[in-house]
């Protein structure tokens, strides 16, 4: 039977430094010209985390609907 742990990713590897790394972001992204509940709406239909649903509301002139569609196709 093949040892599979050597196919998990180690403790300290990217895959899961990457989360932590974007949880830092959250605290600097920049929502100026973006209403909070609209960045609100967009990471709870979309999933995703302030960062991502500011840069999408600002790519579409703040358009909720083009946002989330942005983001989930």
């Amino acid at each position: 039977m093949p040892d599979v742990t050597s196919m998990l990713p180690n403790a300290g590897s990217e895959a899961t430094m990457a989360p932590l790394a974007e949880e830092e972001d959250e605290d600097d992204v920049d929502d100026t010209g973006v209403e909070a509940r609209d960045i609100d709406l967009v990471m709870t239909q979309a999933g995703v985390s302030k960062a991502k649903a500011v840069s999408a509301l600002k790519a579409n002139d703040g358009d909720i609907v083009s946002a989330i569609m942005e983001l989930t196709t």
